[in-house]
């Protein structure tokens, strides 16, 4: 039985990025009052959908280390760090020490150590993140924790697969302007249905163009490495 998070952060934006065809499909039913040709659409959907999800979830997860070097590290590792001001140092001062007791290990001076070597501090904080990843699983107790995970999966995943959800809309709206090209002779006759569908289409493109970038994906990634590392004095 599929899972919240699988649904939300894997079946859902593969839905999204299957949205051109479904577009299509409506067209064509729509067109030729054709009902049959709509269901083998969305039978056909189905089954993209289920591989999209897994192809979505594998590039993704390859992607997150791209998007890390960018942002400067794991958003979780940053908020550690005595550079980063996410935090205040009482806080910080506070999640170190408990951690640090935790874990067995960051004992020393971390703030002299992001210094003298990040690489071993980080590495620490990433120890650290593991272990409040392995106690905070429970996801009623931990409920706003799971559910800025979701969050930042189903904005990781659905990023993942902009290029393919054009490509989609691009050849969605190439089949759409030659069929209506070849049953009215003329380009710019289009049929209510096309312009209702070609618009449609369009809409899902400035959607991916203008609001599936890195930045939208990072807000959320920040808010949950924020919230799994305000959970240590639950776990």
């Amino acid at each position: 039985m599929i899972n919240k998070y699988e649904l939300k952060a894997r079946v859902y934006p593969s839905v999204i990025t299957l949205l051109p065809i479904i577009i299509v499909g409506l067209y064509f039913s729509i067109d030729y009052q054709n009902i049959y040709s709509l269901i083998g659409g969305l039978g056909l959907t189905t089954i993209l959908t289920f591989v999209l999800g897994q192809l979505g979830r594998d590039k993704g997860k390859k992607s997150e280390n791209r998007l890390w070097n960018e942002w400067g590290g794991a958003p979780s590792t940053q908020i550690l760090r005595f550079s980063n001001n996410s935090l205040t140092k009482y806080l910080k001062k506070d999640i170190h020490a408990k951690m640090a007791d935790s874990t067995g290990i960051g004992s020393e001076n971390m703030k002299s150590l992001e210094r003298k070597n990040p690489e071993k501090a980080d590495n620490i904080y990433e120890t650290w993140c593991h272990k409040l990843r392995s106690l905070t699983r429970d996801t009623a107790k931990y409920k706003l924790l799971f559910n800025e995970n979701i969050n930042y999966g189903f904005r990781r995943n659905l990023w993942a697969l902009k290029v393919p959800a054009i490509i989609f809309i691009m050849v969605g709206v190439l089949i759409i302007l030659l069929s209506e090209y070849y049953s009215n002779i003329k380009m710019f006759n289009l049929t209510s249905g096309a312009i209702i569908s070609l618009s449609l289409l369009g809409i899902l493109l400035v959607f991916w163009i203008f609001i599936i970038k890195k930045s939208w994906i990072k807000t959320v990634a920040f808010a949950y490495a924020k919230r799994l590392v305000e959970s240590y004095d639950t776990t």
